[in-house]
This record gives C-alpha cells, sequence and structure tokens, in this order.
C-alpha cells in the first residue's frame, strides 16, 4: 500500500514537474521570441509584423527544434522526403566555428550568405569582421526563420550595423536591393558563403539570390563604362532637370489620377524600334483609346507617321540622336524624362512632360517635402524600352503588350526603317561593330543579337518571371527573339481579345497640372540656385585639405616630421577625410569625378601593402578630381541654373 503511494507520489511530482518545465520553456521561449522581435522591429519594421501573423504551431510539421549530443539545440526542416538537420548533430557550436574559418576577412568585403539556421555561422563570421565590412544575409525560408525567432537568441546580429537581411517575402525584387549595396569599387570583395544543406534544400533560391548578386556586378560594370563615356555630360543634365522638373508633372500624379478607372484590365502598348515593327505599326492606329500606348524615343517617326498619337514617349539616353525626332510634328506629344534625357529634346520639344526617377540626395528631399511624396523610381534594365515597361507597371496595368520588341536582328536588320533615316553607319557595319551572340527567335529559328539585347531579354524574363502571379505579358512584336514568360500572339490576335474598353488616357494626362504651385516654384528655385554657395564653401575646404596633404607628403618624404607629430597629423588627416564625406552636396560633385573615385576604387581596397604615404597619395589624386569636380560644377551652375 505505501509502494503504490509512493509510486502515486513520484507520478504526481514528475507530472507536476514536466508541467513547470514546459511552462518554464514556454516563458523562456515567449522571452527569446520578444526579443528577437524587439530587435527586428527596430530594423525592419515590415519583418517584424509579418513575424507577428505566422502561426508555428502551423509549421510544427515541416520545421522544429531537436536537441544536439551536447545539448544545444538546432533546427530542422523536412525537405526532399527527408528531414534537414542545419547545424551539426553533435556539437553545433563546433561546427559554426569550423565553418567560420573557411572565409578570410577582408577590410570592406561583402558577404553574401545564403542561409540562416540558428544564426551561429553567422555570429561567428561577425566575430572577425570589422566595421568596414556588410554582411548580406539570405534566409530562403520564412517559415523556419520565425520558428527559429522562438529558440535561439540572435537580437545581437538583427541589431548589428554590418548585417542586412534579405527577405523574398519583403522585397521581391532582388536586383532593387543588390543595387543599394553593391558598388563598383567593391565589386572585387565580394564573396558568397553558403550553409551546408540550404544550397540542395533551396536550389532554386540560391541559385535566384546568386544570380541577383551577379547581376549588379554587371550592372556596375556597364555603369562604369556608361559614366566614363558620358563624363560631364550627365551631371550637365542632371542640372538642367532639376530646374526643369519645377515646373512639370511626375509619374506619381499620372498614377494618382489612374487610380479610379480600372486600368489592370485594360492593356498597356510598349512600341519599341525592333525591325519587326514595320510589319504591324499600321495596325496600332485602331488601339488608340482602347489601350495605354508608351512608345520608346527610337520608334517615335514610325509611330507618328502611321498616323498614331502615343500617350506617352519614353526618353532617357544622353544621346538620343537627332534623326529621332526629325521630319515629325511633335507639338503635342507627352513625354515621360528623367535625369538623364537629352538636353536638347527638352528644350526643343518638352512643352508637356511627367519626371520620373531620381537627381541627387539633397534636393530628391526637398522635392519630397513640397510634394509630400517622392518622385516615383525604379530599377530598370538599362534601356528605353525596360523603362517604358516599368512605368505601365507602376502606374497599375496589368497586361502588358510589347511590340517591335525583337531583341534581335530580324531579318538581319537593326531597327525599323525611320530609326535608321540619317544614320552614318548601314545595317551591317552597325551589326560589325557589336558582340554578336545567337538567340531562338519566337519560330524556334536561331537570329543574331548583340551583348546588350541579350542582356535586355534576360532582363525582361525575370521580371515577367518575378511578376508571373501578377501579370500578363504578350508578345506581339511577330518576330524577333523569344522572351520566356511571355505570350506570343499576333497584334490582331491581341487587339481583338484585350482592347474591349474606352479610356481616352490622353486627355487624362492633358489635364493633369504641373506639380508645383507657382509659389512652390518660386521657393524651389531659389532653394536650387544656392548650390552655388555650398560650391563655393566645399571648394575652400577641399583647396586647404589638399594643401595641408601635400604638405604631409613632403614631409613625410624628406623624413622632417617626428613620428608622434606624424601620427597626430594622420589622425586629422582621417578626422577631415570622414567631415568631406558627410558633405551632401559631394554626391553631385562626384558625378564630375567618376574616373578617379573608380581609379581609387580599383586600388585602394584591393592593395594590402599600402603604407601611409601612399594612401595619402591616393587620396590627393581624389581630392585633385574633387577640386576639378568642383569648378566644373561652379561653371555649369552659372551657365544652367542661374540664368531665366
Amino acid at each position: 500500500m505505501q509502494t503504490v503511494c509512493w509510486k502515486r507520489q513520484y507520478c504526481l511530482c514528475s507530472s507536476i514537474f514536466k508541467i513547470i518545465k514546459n511552462w518554464m520553456d514556454g516563458l523562456l521561449k515567449m522571452e527569446l521570441f520578444e526579443k528577437n522581435l524587439i530587435a527586428i522591429e527596430q530594423r525592419y519594421p515590415l519583418l517584424a509584423e509579418k513575424i507577428r501573423k505566422i502561426e508555428i504551431d502551423k509549421a510544427a510539421d515541416r520545421a522544429g527544434i531537436e536537441t544536439a549530443a551536447n545539448g544545444m539545440q538546432i533546427p530542422w526542416v523536412k525537405g526532399n522526403n527527408r528531414v534537414w538537420y542545419l547545424n551539426s548533430r553533435q556539437d553545433p557550436q563546433m561546427a559554426a566555428e569550423l565553418y567560420a574559418k573557411r572565409y578570410q576577412i577582408r577590410d570592406y568585403g561583402i558577404y553574401f550568405i545564403f542561409g540562416f539556421s540558428d544564426g551561429r555561422c553567422v555570429q561567428e563570421i561577425l566575430k572577425n569582421c570589422n566595421d568596414t565590412n556588410l554582411v548580406v544575409i539570405c534566409e530562403p525560408d520564412f517559415e523556419l526563420f520565425v520558428v527559429n525567432c522562438h529558440y535561439f537568441d540572435f537580437s545581437d546580429i538583427v541589431v548589428d550595423t554590418k548585417t542586412l537581411f534579405y527577405f523574398y517575402e519583403l522585397e521581391r525584387d532582388i536586383s532593387a536591393v543588390m543595387s543599394r549595396i553593391i558598388n563598383y569599387t567593391r565589386i572585387k570583395l565580394l564573396e558568397f558563403c553558403i550553409l551546408p544543406g540550404y544550397d540542395v534544400l533551396y536550389h532554386g533560391q540560391c541559385e535566384a539570390f546568386m544570380d541577383g548578386v551577379i547581376e549588379q556586378m554587371r550592372n556596375e560594370t556597364v555603369n562604369k563604362s556608361t559614366s566614363m563615356t558620358f563624363e560631364r555630360l550627365i551631371p550637365q543634365y542632371t542640372l538642367f532637370h532639376m530646374k526643369n522638373c519645377i515646373y512639370h508633372k511626375n509619374i506619381e500624379q499620372l498614377r494618382r489620377e489612374l487610380e479610379p478607372y480600372d486600368v489592370a484590365d485594360m492593356p498597356c502598348i510598349v512600341v519599341a524600334a525592333g525591325p519587326s515593327l514595320d510589319k504591324n505599326i499600321r495596325q496600332l492606329k485602331q488601339i488608340q483609346g482602347k489601350a495605354f500606348v508608351i512608345v520608346v524615343d527610337a520608334a517615335l517617326r514610325t509611330v507618328v507617321k502611321a498616323g498614331v498619337r502615343p500617350d506617352l514617349v519614353c526618353t532617357v539616353d544622353a544621346r538620343s540622336p537627332e534623326r529621332f525626332f526629325e521630319g515629325v510634328d511633335l507639338t503635342d506629344i507627352i513625354w515621360a524624362y528623367t535625369r538623364t534625357t537629352r538636353r536638347a529634346i527638352a528644350e526643343n520639344h518638352g512643352t508637356d512632360v511627367f519626371y520620373y526617377g531620381t537627381f541627387y540626395r539633397k534636393w530628391n528631399e526637398r522635392l519630397k517635402e513640397e510634394l509630400g511624396y517622392s518622385i516615383p523610381s525604379f530599377a530598370s534594365g538599362g534601356s528605353v524600352s525596360c523603362e517604358a515597361f516599368v512605368i505601365g507597371l507602376y502606374l497599375g496595368f496589368r497586361t502588358i503588350v510589347l511590340m517591335g520588341q525583337d531583341l534581335a536582328f530580324t531579318g538581319g536588320n537593326t531597327h525599323t526603317k525611320e530609326a535608321t533615316v540619317g544614320r552614318a553607319l548601314s545595317d551591317e557595319q552597325y551589326k560589325q561593330r557589336r558582340k554578336i551572340v545567337e538567340v531562338e527567335g519566337i519560330d524556334g529559328t536561331m537570329l543574331e543579337t548583340d551583348f546588350q539585347m541579350w542582356f535586355y531579354k534576360q532582363w525582361f524574363e525575370k521580371v515577367i518571371k518575378m511578376n508571373q502571379d501578377q501579370i500578363k505579358v504578350i508578345d506581339a512584336t511577330e518576330g524577333g527573339a523569344k522572351i520566356e514568360g511571355t505570350i506570343v500572339q499576333t497584334l490582331a490576335e491581341t487587339i481583338a481579345q484585350e482592347c474591349r474598353g474606352e479610356l481616352d488616357i490622353y486627355e487624362i494626362e492633358k489635364q493633369i497640372p504641373p506639380a508645383f504651385t507657382p509659389e512652390q516654384q518660386k521657393r524651389l528655385l531659389k532653394q536650387l540656385r544656392r548650390m552655388k554657395e555650398e560650391v563655393a564653401d566645399f571648394t575652400e575646404k577641399i583647396d586647404g585639405m589638399i594643401k595641408q596633404q601635400e604638405a604631409l607628403v613632403d614631409a613625410m618624404e624628406k623624413h622632417l616630421m617626428p613620428q608622434e607629430k606624424l601620427l597626430d597629423k594622420l589622425r586629422k588627416t582621417n578626422q577631415q577625410y570622414e567631415e568631406i564625406s558627410q558633405e551632401t552636396i559631394l554626391d553631385f560633385i562626384s558625378m564630375y569625378a567618376n574616373k578617379e573615385e573608380y581609379e581609387l576604387g580599383d586600388t585602394i581596397y584591393t592593395e594590402e601593402t599600402m603604407g601611409p604615404k601612399e594612401l595619402l597619395e591616393q587620396g590627393l589624386r581624389l581630392y585633385k578630381g574633387y577640386q576639378n569636380g568642383a569648378r566644373m560644377l561652379a561653371e555649369d551652375i552659372e551657365e544652367i541654373l542661374m540664368k531665366d
């Protein structure tokens, strides 16, 4: 009897102990979860909001936690018909330390980590990083991450300013994220780190993540080439459009005006200048008032001569040839401009304009203050057709129709006949100057194209895939390269199926007033002209810094300065570097000093044996570039901004 009673007491005590332990474990989990969430809310409020909506009980069948041999917890997830443990089942801490030792952390290095697991590997990598590094973490399994929020304390990783988390659920366009992270000067310092198991479990996401990084590296290389080619032209045009946009409209105004209408069911026709456009251009007239027609500048002559009035003409190239605009009446054309649009087009034809894109940080902020919203900016594929495509998406259209989007030399031709009128080169000469590759045509034959058009084709395919659940893209080019993800059909079929509604968007555009009132225009112009004073102040500072650094380099060469005094001078120089980098006008002056910035980036981040003297000399080259840039900017301000 006593034995039975003792057993009962033991069972009761054991049950109570388990209940208390479970309660304490639950309390601990709740504390960990809240601690992580508080950290997440500080830097990623939208992420925190999404995490709170996830019920982890529903994830219990596919993700959870197990205890390793040494007592530590590790996450597991089901995939590919088995259970995957995302850290060592023996000693997860030691495994994390061994993983981190694979990577030699370099100053200014950027490390792209695919996978997060329990955070231990990332924590070990961060131990070897300093303030010059950036660690970009992509966790492909959002549900798993939420489960781990309850069991592991990684709040220190989240708040660390050296880290940046990327989740597909927050921003589907990885190129937009990478464009904010990767710049040309640090391309040689990028490295991928893929956590064990993640490359197998999440193979598709891993490839997409790596492709996003590689694509931005390629974009930066192209941007360098573009900047070096246009040199002073881009900042000059930027100044002009900063002033010009004060008196015109912007794309956000048009988006808001179209909100009351159901444009999602109306097609947006993007008309490019591929050779196949000559085949079906006459049919475009049937679409007027039944679709939103965006025409790229190279196709403008072809379209206007066919008797078609575009709803919007997009022109972005700083060197768009004059022949695109000659011989046709452009009086009633409505334009979409950005900061790189050729100045002569705006001066000769730009009476009705919608702006989009950024200028430079301080001016962007000033415009936002007056408007109450930001002028929209888009990450596009580098061509005017790509820009027209994203404008259509931004305005709310969900059926996009491509015309003249050959992206290949269809029939051996490069553009429409009208686009090549007056061009110095024949089609054959033009092609010989391009890097030729082959792509599959819509009919299965192989077509010649060049590297640029191949790049644009990839961009279209990526954007279509990324938005496949939200948009329908019809390729009504009737020729050219096959663009994966599009519905291939004739323009006649497209008109019959899609162009059923009536909406005169051109008239809606005409009724939209300029973005700023006359009082705002005066106020903005006055503020814009203050750039002259900012440049003068900057010039005075940079002149003084150059003199000081030249004297310091001279003293180091002649060994005229005691070590203690030299160190003090170097500290002050470093402080000056920091101060000058905070000057907002430097954002603009840098446009004039691209050559010096790129050259410095090619050496300073990768040359590990440079001493203080060599670093100062490199810095001097950069600052003399800024000095010269400030001089050119002052001249351009006088010529562009100060004249009425």
